[in-house]
């Protein structure tokens, strides 16, 4: 029997991939030996039975210990151009095992269950570099990129005022304190919940509120988690203040306030 092989994905069929859902994915017909086959979905099936879940422990407080915006940004790309590639690379390969003629049709129903879980991978892989890095924030600043963050809580929330650009450093921490507050408030407030979330910026400097109306808490009884912990940490590095107010049945809110000196870039 002759042996044919499957053709290699095209640097245009990976940017297409990257993009397009896997149902879409379609095109070029190719060949791969039976034998070849079986063979790789067999180590497939193995790398990820073997793999082992990821065990996270918030390590004690450092000044090192929290990424700088560089930091965020190197690793957002290196996700976006190491992992999420190789995984597009490896959707692309499976739809086109799974178009083969000579693919057997339970073969075919496999590789499209590890197409399927190969897609679900990727998505999750890009939902955790928005997180290290959000596009928006770099690209459009601080409010632009929570006014996005507030549309997709699972809390209402309103937000007034705005911030002209600061610093990477400073816009970084101030969207992460903000997005670690909505988050805390949809977790612990309760259900009904509303967030105001407040911008006020004066020349030289940048104060911000996050408050909710839930149900609170007693700040002195209440150990704080690895998130909130966070907040201070960020906001006292880069010189600003942080202060936590609530009490039970009275709600919650995060008040902070720091330097906001322009950007060296002279972004807008």
């Amino acid at each position: 029997m002759a042996k044919s092989k499957i053709a290699e994905p095209t640097d245009a069929q990976l940017a297409i991939a990257a993009s397009t859902p896997s149902h879409q994915l379609a095109g070029a017909h190719g060949e791969r030996d039976a034998a070849s086959q079986h063979r790789a979905l067999r180590s497939l099936l193995l790398s990820i039975s073997d793999s082992e879940p990821i065990q996270t422990r918030r390590p004690p407080r450092a000044p090192a210990a929290i990424p700088l915006a560089d930091d965020r940004r190197r690793l957002e790309r290196d996700l976006h151009d190491g992992v999420q590639n190789e995984l597009v690379a490896l959707i692309v390969t499976l739809a086109l095992a799974q178009e083969d003629p000579k693919t057997p049709p339970p073969l075919v129903e496999t590789l499209a269950g590890l197409e399927a879980r190969a897609q679900a991978v990727l998505d999750s892989v890009r939902n955790i570099a928005r997180g290290i890095y959000p596009p928006l924030l770099a690209d459009f600043g601080l409010a632009k990129a929570l006014r996005v963050q507030a549309a997709r809580a699972a809390v209402d929330v309103g937000l007034i005022g705005s911030a002209p650009r600061g610093t990477a450093a400073a816009e970084d921490a101030v969207y992460f304190a903000c997005s670690e507050a909505i988050q805390n408030a949809a977790k612990h407030a309760g259900r009904g919940t509303r967030v105001a979330l407040r911008l006020h910026y004066d020349p030289g400097s940048l104060a911000v509120r996050v408050a909710n109306d839930g149900r609170g808490f007693d700040p002195a009884h209440t150990p704080r988690g690895a998130g909130l912990q966070n907040i201070p940490d960020r906001i006292e590095d880069l010189g600003g203040t942080f202060k936590l107010a609530s009490r039970p049945g009275h709600g919650t809110a995060v008040i902070i306030s720091l330097p906001w000196p322009a950007p060296a870039d002279h972004r807008r």
